[in-house]
């Protein structure tokens, strides 16, 4: 593959999974085995009140423009306070599809095709200060863990998550690259879709897989060394996530410090849910808790994006009529949040209505 794609191979390239949705957007609705209602009611609210403003911000990756940043307590259309832009360097490619934060602040930009750039922004910078290239081309979501290891999904050659050391830094002459220290195969055909990666504090990388056999959380040592076979695997039927079959059901994946608990987005038509697991989940394991229901505003939607608070436990959501060029809205659920409840607030960008909206995270706060 070249260097760069042009502009009408970008668009093409969008073209394919755009539209209707691909791969999700227009599957037909189908019912989970004990997924479809909550079998008790569950608490709509936390049982204290906690801050809906605070120090964070949502931060949103948008396909064809900058990173975008909203206050978490934003409601209704909102304009972004902060932004973080591309540098126009002519050895990288700008299309972010993810956004991470490492435990000094630092947000990673993730690109989609092309030279599948990662741009490394200090806190309050809105230019990069380095940038480095581990892996791609279509490099679909980016994690970071509290060693500073930063973890990129790929998939046009082969999926895997590709591994950079703490503080990799790439130069201009070979386009930015960066030797990985490590590369973990992933067990699923190629699915272009954003929010697949994320870490815990246990020192895993968690990658969210789609496959005919029936979708999966597969759970790895995370760092420099470990084994290329998971060490924990969440599967099975009982487990809710769906598969990728005649249809796919796309999943998008947060681990949340602040509860200890996994979220796995489950995009299935008018069955898309948020499904809430226990920290160690492993096997066949039921969700301990399922957001579901048309009062939810997730029924026919796709998700693209997860993320959660360090301040209050609240889950952050982007949906969207369709993955690709297709208004967005990100709906703040309760951290004890089940069944057919109503997140407590929404908002949107009043520019540009999340249009290009992909992967979100909250920003990091000490």
């Amino acid at each position: 593959m070249s260097k760069r794609w042009g502009v009408a191979g970008v668009v093409a390239a969008l073209v394919i999974v755009a539209g209707a949705g691909w791969p999700g957007g227009s599957a037909t609705a189908r019912a989970t085995p004990g997924l479809a209602a909550s079998p008790t009611p569950y608490p709509t609210a936390s049982p204290t009140p906690y801050p809906t403003g605070g120090p964070e911000f949502v931060y949103v990756a948008n396909a064809h423009g900058p990173v975008t940043a909203y206050p978490t307590g934003s409601t209704g259309a909102v304009s972004p306070v902060r932004q973080l832009a591309d540098p126009g360097d002519p050895n990288t490619y700008w299309g972010p599809w993810g956004i991470a934060f490492d435990i000094s602040g630092n947000a990673y930009a993730q690109s989609f095709l092309s030279d599948a750039t990662t741009f490394v922004y200090s806190p309050g910078a809105t230019t990069p200060g380095r940038m480095f290239r581990v892996a791609g081309p279509d490099s679909r979501a980016v994690a970071v863990d509290t060693a500073g290891y930063a973890y990129v999904t790929t998939g046009q050659a082969e999926t895997a998550i590709s591994v950079a050391a703490p503080g990799a830094r790439g130069t201009a002459a070979n386009l930015y690259t960066v030797p990985e220290v490590r590369r973990i195969p992933l067990d699923e055909g190629f699915h272009p879709w954003p929010g697949v990666l994320t870490t815990d504090t246990s020192g895993h990388v968690i990658a969210a897989v789609v496959r005919s056999n029936g979708n999966a959380v597969e759970f790895f040592t995370g760092g420099p060394s470990g084994s290329a076979t998971p060490v924990r695997v969440i599967a099975g039927p009982h487990t809710g996530l769906g598969s990728c079959s005649s249809t796919c059901d796309q999943l998008a994946v947060a681990y949340s410090a602040f509860t200890g608990r996994l979220y796995v987005a489950v995009s299935q038509g008018q069955q898309t849910r948020i499904n809430v697991y226990a920290g160690n989940a492993s096997g066949d394991a039921a969700p301990v808790r399922v957001i579901s229901g048309p009062a939810t505003g997730l029924a026919g939607k796709v998700v693209t994006g997860i993320a959660g608070s360090q301040v209050d436990g609240t889950i952050y959501v982007l949906t969207k009529a369709a993955a690709f060029n297709s208004p967005g809205s990100i709906l703040a659920f309760d951290r004890l949040a089940g069944g057919n409840t109503p997140p407590r607030r929404t908002f949107t960008d009043s520019g540009t209505g999340l249009l290009d909206g992909l992967g979100i995270a909250v920003s990091f706060v000490h």
